[in-house]
Protein backbone atom coordinates (compact mmCIF):
# COMPACT_ATOMS: atom_id res chain seq x y z
CA UNK A 1 0.00 0.00 0.00
CA UNK A 2 1.30 3.44 -0.89
CA UNK A 3 2.47 5.41 2.12
CA UNK A 4 0.97 8.78 3.01
CA UNK A 5 3.48 11.51 2.22
CA UNK A 6 4.68 13.13 5.45
CA UNK A 7 6.28 16.50 6.07
CA UNK A 8 8.13 17.52 9.23
CA UNK A 9 8.94 21.19 9.78
CA UNK A 10 11.43 21.67 12.61
CA UNK A 11 13.96 18.90 13.27
CA UNK A 12 14.73 19.47 16.93
CA UNK A 13 13.83 17.69 20.16
CA UNK A 14 10.25 17.13 18.95
CA UNK A 15 10.69 16.81 15.20
CA UNK A 16 13.77 14.55 15.23
CA UNK A 17 12.11 11.58 17.02
CA UNK A 18 9.03 12.01 14.82
CA UNK A 19 11.09 11.88 11.63
CA UNK A 20 13.08 8.91 12.96
CA UNK A 21 9.82 7.05 13.65
CA UNK A 22 8.78 7.35 10.02
CA UNK A 23 12.25 6.45 8.75
CA UNK A 24 12.23 3.28 10.86
CA UNK A 25 8.75 2.42 9.58
CA UNK A 26 9.99 2.47 5.99
CA UNK A 27 9.39 6.04 4.85
CA UNK A 28 12.19 7.31 2.62
CA UNK A 29 13.44 10.85 2.58
CA UNK A 30 12.44 12.90 -0.45
CA UNK A 31 10.18 10.09 -1.60
CA UNK A 32 7.44 9.96 1.02
CA UNK A 33 8.87 11.99 3.91
CA UNK A 34 10.13 15.54 3.56
CA UNK A 35 11.99 17.38 6.32
CA UNK A 36 12.78 21.06 6.74
CA UNK A 37 14.63 23.03 9.39
CA UNK A 38 15.59 26.70 9.26
CA UNK A 39 19.02 25.93 10.77
CA UNK A 40 21.33 25.37 7.78
CA UNK A 41 23.72 23.30 9.91
CA UNK A 42 21.11 20.54 10.19
CA UNK A 43 20.89 20.10 6.43
CA UNK A 44 17.13 19.66 6.07
CA UNK A 45 15.80 21.63 3.08
CA UNK A 46 13.33 19.16 1.54
CA UNK A 47 10.31 20.35 -0.46
CA UNK A 48 7.63 19.93 2.21
CA UNK A 49 4.96 21.01 -0.28
CA UNK A 50 5.19 17.47 -1.67
CA UNK A 51 3.74 16.08 1.58
CA UNK A 52 0.06 15.42 2.32
CA UNK A 53 0.27 15.67 6.12
CA UNK A 54 2.67 18.20 7.63
CA UNK A 55 3.77 18.07 11.27
CA UNK A 56 4.77 21.45 12.70
CA UNK A 57 7.47 21.06 15.36
CA UNK A 58 8.92 24.57 15.58
CA UNK A 59 9.89 26.60 18.68
CA UNK A 60 7.40 28.66 20.68
CA UNK A 61 9.75 30.97 22.61
CA UNK A 62 8.59 33.31 25.36
CA UNK A 63 7.77 36.96 24.77
CA UNK A 64 9.22 39.58 27.09
CA UNK A 65 6.11 39.38 29.30
CA UNK A 66 6.33 35.59 29.60
CA UNK A 67 3.50 34.87 27.17
CA UNK A 68 4.02 32.32 24.42
CA UNK A 69 5.24 33.58 21.05
CA UNK A 70 3.40 31.57 18.40
CA UNK A 71 4.63 33.60 15.42
CA UNK A 72 6.87 30.82 14.06
CA UNK A 73 4.00 28.33 14.24
CA UNK A 74 1.69 30.77 12.49
CA UNK A 75 4.25 31.51 9.79
CA UNK A 76 4.36 27.78 8.93
CA UNK A 77 0.56 27.51 8.99
CA UNK A 78 0.18 30.56 6.73
CA UNK A 79 2.72 29.14 4.28
CA UNK A 80 0.82 25.88 3.79
CA UNK A 81 -2.77 26.95 4.56
CA UNK A 82 -3.85 27.33 0.92
CA UNK A 83 -2.19 24.13 -0.27
CA UNK A 84 -4.88 21.71 0.90
CA UNK A 85 -2.47 19.97 3.28
CA UNK A 86 -3.38 18.53 6.66
CA UNK A 87 -1.43 20.53 9.24
CA UNK A 88 -0.60 18.97 12.61
CA UNK A 89 0.83 21.23 15.31
CA UNK A 90 3.09 19.41 17.77
CA UNK A 91 4.61 22.60 19.21
CA UNK A 92 3.28 23.55 22.64
CA UNK A 93 0.87 26.44 22.11
CA UNK A 94 -1.54 28.33 24.42
CA UNK A 95 -5.21 27.36 24.70
CA UNK A 96 -7.31 28.60 21.75
CA UNK A 97 -4.34 28.78 19.34
CA UNK A 98 -5.48 25.99 17.01
CA UNK A 99 -9.05 27.30 17.02
CA UNK A 100 -7.87 30.81 16.14
CA UNK A 101 -5.57 29.58 13.36
CA UNK A 102 -8.25 27.27 11.92
CA UNK A 103 -10.69 30.18 11.73
CA UNK A 104 -8.13 32.65 10.41
CA UNK A 105 -6.73 30.44 7.63
CA UNK A 106 -9.75 28.19 6.98
CA UNK A 107 -7.55 25.11 6.76
CA UNK A 108 -7.45 21.56 8.13
CA UNK A 109 -5.40 21.82 11.31
CA UNK A 110 -4.94 19.44 14.23
CA UNK A 111 -3.12 19.48 17.55
CA UNK A 112 -0.96 16.52 18.59
CA UNK A 113 0.96 17.50 21.75
CA UNK A 114 4.32 15.98 22.58
CA UNK A 115 5.06 14.49 26.00
CA UNK A 116 8.82 14.07 25.75
CA UNK A 117 11.60 14.50 28.28
CA UNK A 118 14.96 15.92 27.27
CA UNK A 119 16.85 12.94 28.70
CA UNK A 120 14.98 10.26 26.74
CA UNK A 121 13.02 11.87 23.93
CA UNK A 122 13.09 8.82 21.64
CA UNK A 123 12.00 6.38 24.34
CA UNK A 124 9.17 8.69 25.36
CA UNK A 125 8.08 9.06 21.75
CA UNK A 126 7.87 5.35 20.90
CA UNK A 127 6.30 4.35 24.24
CA UNK A 128 3.89 7.19 25.07
CA UNK A 129 1.53 7.17 28.03
CA UNK A 130 -0.83 9.27 25.93
CA UNK A 131 -1.34 9.81 22.23
CA UNK A 132 -3.79 12.63 21.59
CA UNK A 133 -4.95 14.21 18.35
CA UNK A 134 -7.51 17.00 18.60
CA UNK A 135 -9.34 19.37 16.27
CA UNK A 136 -11.15 22.69 16.51
CA UNK A 137 -13.75 22.10 13.78
CA UNK A 138 -15.60 19.41 11.83
CA UNK A 139 -13.50 19.82 8.70
CA UNK A 140 -10.39 18.90 10.68
CA UNK A 141 -12.02 16.18 12.81
CA UNK A 142 -12.32 13.91 9.77
CA UNK A 143 -8.53 13.57 9.73
CA UNK A 144 -8.02 12.70 13.40
CA UNK A 145 -8.06 8.91 13.00
CA UNK A 146 -5.74 9.07 9.97
CA UNK A 147 -3.10 11.00 11.92
CA UNK A 148 -3.61 9.01 15.11
CA UNK A 149 -2.98 5.73 13.31
CA UNK A 150 0.32 7.02 11.90
CA UNK A 151 1.78 7.47 15.39
CA UNK A 152 2.99 5.14 18.17
CA UNK A 153 0.18 3.56 20.17
CA UNK A 154 -0.30 4.95 23.68
CA UNK A 155 -2.03 3.18 26.56
CA UNK A 156 -4.36 6.19 26.49
CA UNK A 157 -5.46 7.35 23.07
CA UNK A 158 -7.74 10.27 22.35
CA UNK A 159 -10.19 9.90 20.72
CA UNK A 160 -9.23 6.20 20.88
CA UNK A 161 -8.44 3.37 18.52
CA UNK A 162 -8.70 -0.41 18.65
CA UNK A 163 -6.51 -1.85 21.40
CA UNK A 164 -6.82 1.02 23.86
CA UNK A 165 -9.04 1.14 26.92
CA UNK A 166 -10.37 4.66 26.55
CA UNK A 167 -12.50 6.27 23.85
CA UNK A 168 -12.42 9.86 25.01
CA UNK A 169 -12.42 12.80 22.64
CA UNK A 170 -11.29 16.31 23.55
CA UNK A 171 -11.18 19.37 21.34
CA UNK A 172 -8.03 21.33 20.56
CA UNK A 173 -8.51 23.98 23.26
CA UNK A 174 -9.09 21.33 25.94
CA UNK A 175 -5.98 19.50 24.76
CA UNK A 176 -3.85 22.66 24.71
CA UNK A 177 -5.03 23.39 28.27
CA UNK A 178 -4.19 19.84 29.36
CA UNK A 179 -0.68 20.16 27.92
CA UNK A 180 0.00 23.36 29.86
CA UNK A 181 -1.76 22.00 32.94
CA UNK A 182 0.36 18.85 32.93
CA UNK A 183 3.62 20.79 32.78
CA UNK A 184 2.43 23.22 35.46
CA UNK A 185 1.51 20.27 37.69
CA UNK A 186 4.98 18.81 37.20
CA UNK A 187 6.54 22.14 38.16
CA UNK A 188 4.26 22.37 41.20
CA UNK A 189 5.20 18.86 42.35
CA UNK A 190 8.92 19.62 42.04
CA UNK A 191 8.40 22.75 44.12
CA UNK A 192 6.27 20.95 46.72
CA UNK A 193 8.92 18.24 47.11
CA UNK A 194 11.56 20.90 47.70
CA UNK A 195 9.36 22.73 50.21
CA UNK A 196 9.03 19.49 52.20
CA UNK A 197 12.79 18.95 51.85
CA UNK A 198 13.38 22.42 53.31
CA UNK A 199 11.15 21.51 56.25
CA UNK A 200 13.12 18.27 56.73
CA UNK A 201 16.29 20.35 56.88
CA UNK A 202 14.82 22.50 59.66
CA UNK A 203 13.60 19.40 61.50
CA UNK A 204 16.96 17.66 60.99
CA UNK A 205 15.35 14.58 59.46
CA UNK A 206 16.12 12.62 56.28
CA UNK A 207 14.06 13.81 53.31
CA UNK A 208 14.66 10.54 51.46
CA UNK A 209 12.82 8.63 54.17
CA UNK A 210 9.98 11.15 54.07
CA UNK A 211 9.88 10.98 50.27
CA UNK A 212 9.63 7.19 50.37
CA UNK A 213 6.67 7.31 52.74
CA UNK A 214 4.84 9.96 50.69
CA UNK A 215 5.50 8.52 47.25
CA UNK A 216 4.20 5.05 48.11
CA UNK A 217 0.72 6.51 48.26
CA UNK A 218 -0.45 5.40 44.81
CA UNK A 219 -2.50 8.60 44.49
CA UNK A 220 0.71 10.63 44.71
CA UNK A 221 3.51 8.49 43.27
CA UNK A 222 7.21 9.23 43.10
CA UNK A 223 7.44 11.23 39.88
CA UNK A 224 9.15 14.63 40.34
CA UNK A 225 9.82 13.87 44.04
CA UNK A 226 13.59 13.28 43.66
CA UNK A 227 14.89 16.69 44.64
CA UNK A 228 18.50 16.06 43.58
CA UNK A 229 17.86 14.75 40.08
CA UNK A 230 20.48 16.32 37.83
CA UNK A 231 22.57 17.27 40.89
CA UNK A 232 20.67 20.50 41.44
CA UNK A 233 17.39 21.32 43.12
CA UNK A 234 14.43 22.91 41.37
CA UNK A 235 13.06 22.73 37.85
CA UNK A 236 14.54 24.01 34.62
CA UNK A 237 14.81 22.63 31.13
CA UNK A 238 13.13 23.78 27.95
CA UNK A 239 9.53 23.29 29.04
CA UNK A 240 8.59 23.84 32.69
CA UNK A 241 9.76 27.47 33.17
CA UNK A 242 8.56 28.61 29.73
CA UNK A 243 5.20 26.86 29.89
CA UNK A 244 4.49 27.96 33.46
CA UNK A 245 5.12 31.58 32.48
CA UNK A 246 2.90 31.16 29.42
CA UNK A 247 0.11 29.63 31.52
CA UNK A 248 0.30 32.54 33.98
CA UNK A 249 0.12 35.01 31.08
CA UNK A 250 -2.83 33.23 29.45
CA UNK A 251 -4.68 32.95 32.76
CA UNK A 252 -4.17 36.65 33.39
CA UNK A 253 -5.31 37.53 29.86
CA UNK A 254 -8.55 35.53 30.12
CA UNK A 255 -9.21 36.86 33.64
CA UNK A 256 -8.82 40.45 32.44
CA UNK A 257 -11.10 39.80 29.45
CA UNK A 258 -13.78 38.27 31.69
CA UNK A 259 -14.22 41.57 33.56
CA UNK A 260 -15.44 39.84 36.73
CA UNK A 261 -17.10 42.26 39.16
CA UNK A 262 -18.16 39.94 41.98
CA UNK A 263 -15.52 40.40 44.70
CA UNK A 264 -15.48 36.81 45.91
CA UNK A 265 -15.15 35.33 42.43
CA UNK A 266 -12.56 37.93 41.54
CA UNK A 267 -10.50 37.07 44.63
CA UNK A 268 -10.61 33.37 43.72
CA UNK A 269 -9.07 34.01 40.30
CA UNK A 270 -6.51 36.46 41.67
CA UNK A 271 -5.37 33.87 44.21
CA UNK A 272 -5.20 31.21 41.50
CA UNK A 273 -2.88 33.36 39.42
CA UNK A 274 -0.91 34.21 42.55
CA UNK A 275 -0.56 30.49 43.31
CA UNK A 276 1.00 29.84 39.90
CA UNK A 277 3.32 32.82 40.35
CA UNK A 278 4.37 31.51 43.77
CA UNK A 279 5.49 28.22 42.17
CA UNK A 280 7.69 30.19 39.79
CA UNK A 281 9.02 32.55 42.45
CA UNK A 282 9.96 29.79 44.90
CA UNK A 283 11.75 27.88 42.14
CA UNK A 284 13.75 30.94 41.16
CA UNK A 285 14.72 31.52 44.80
CA UNK A 286 15.71 27.86 45.15
CA UNK A 287 17.92 28.04 42.07
CA UNK A 288 19.45 31.33 43.22
CA UNK A 289 20.43 29.66 46.49
CA UNK A 290 22.56 27.31 44.35
CA UNK A 291 24.04 30.14 42.25
CA UNK A 292 21.78 29.16 39.35
CA UNK A 293 18.92 30.57 37.28
CA UNK A 294 16.32 28.79 35.12
CA UNK A 295 18.42 29.51 32.03
CA UNK A 296 21.43 27.74 33.55
CA UNK A 297 19.61 24.45 33.99
CA UNK A 298 18.52 24.07 30.39
CA UNK A 299 21.70 22.13 29.71
CA UNK A 300 22.73 18.55 30.33
CA UNK A 301 23.61 17.66 33.92
CA UNK A 302 27.38 17.68 33.28
CA UNK A 303 27.19 21.27 32.02
CA UNK A 304 25.06 22.28 35.01
CA UNK A 305 27.63 20.82 37.39
CA UNK A 306 30.39 22.75 35.63
CA UNK A 307 28.37 25.97 35.93
CA UNK A 308 27.85 25.39 39.65
CA UNK A 309 31.59 24.86 40.20
CA UNK A 310 32.44 28.06 38.33
CA UNK A 311 29.91 30.10 40.34
CA UNK A 312 31.11 28.76 43.69
CA UNK A 313 34.83 29.21 43.00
Amino acid sequence: MEKIKIGVVGIGMVGAPLARWFFEKGWERNENIFCFDADPKKGFFDDVFRANIIFICVPTPPNADGSCNTSIVESVVSRFADSGKVLVIKSTVPPETVKILAEKYNCVILFNPEFLTEAQAWEDFVRPDRQIVAAANEKSRKWISVVLNLLPLGSFQSPGVKGTYCFHEADSTETETAKYGGNAFGAMKVVFANVIADLCELLDVDYENVRCLISHDRRIGGAWMDINRGNYRGFGGFCFPKDLDALIAKYGEKFAQAGIKDKKRKKKYELAIGFLKAIRDYNEALLESQYLAPGNVCHHDAQVNENIKKQKN
